[in-house]
């Protein structure tokens, strides 16, 4: 297991999971968290990560990285319309691996046995899609049903916004999860 604290580039980048949470809309600063557990600022360490690389086009990347015991989880905040920004986001996967492999030296087969990947959406601007509705059945409380037998029997959970293909192939586990779920499922777990 890699000790990410001890990697320079990574332990002076800590901050709040909530720090890492916030957004800026109409000049006010909204924050998907509360939590101040303490997390790596993966917006610092990509702008370090490149300062000595002088690149003409700087990458994208994840706003957290979290390390939980022997699991890494990368998580990504959406305050606004997650469908609008997908493609961002998938880079924002890419580079952001990409970064991390780089830094700690493994491949992607310890990305794929080690690290997560939470995307944390405000629910209330990304409603479930009409086909996202069909596929659970039309109806918000076979979504609690589905949610419960899919997570809860089948220990599966329901993937939203085309990031399926990512689990498996470059992470151990994907997850889209409203703030709610997130606070719910994650940080408590977690500890804050």
């Amino acid at each position: 297991m890699i000790d990410v604290m001890s990697i320079d580039i990574l332990s002076s980048a800590m901050c709040s999971l909530k720090e890492t949470s916030k957004d800026n809309h109409d000049g006010t600063d909204y924050y998907l968290t509360d939590s101040m557990i303490s997390v790596i600022n993966f917006d610092k360490v990509k702008n370090e990560y490149v300062k000595a690389l002088m690149v003409s086009e700087v990458p994208s990347s994840n706003d957290a990285l979290y390390a939980n015991g022997e699991d890494l989880y990368f998580i990504e905040f959406k305050a606004g319309v997650v469908s609008r920004k997908v493609y961002s986001i998938k880079r924002k996967i890419f580079d952001s691996l990409l970064i991390f492999t780089d830094i700690v030296s493994v491949g992607v087969s310890y990305t794929r046995a080690n690290m997560n990947y939470i995307l944390v959406y405000n629910e209330d601007k990304n409603p479930l899609s009409e086909k996202e509705q069909k596929e659970m059945l039309d109806s918000k409380s076979r979504v609690d049903i589905g949610t419960y037998f899919w997570e809860g029997k089948a220990k599966k959970h329901f993937i939203r916004f085309d990031l399926e293909r990512f689990e498996r192939l470059y992470f151990k586990n994907v997850y889209t999860v409203s703030q709610t779920e997130f606070e719910k499922r994650f940080v408590s777990n977690w500890g804050a």
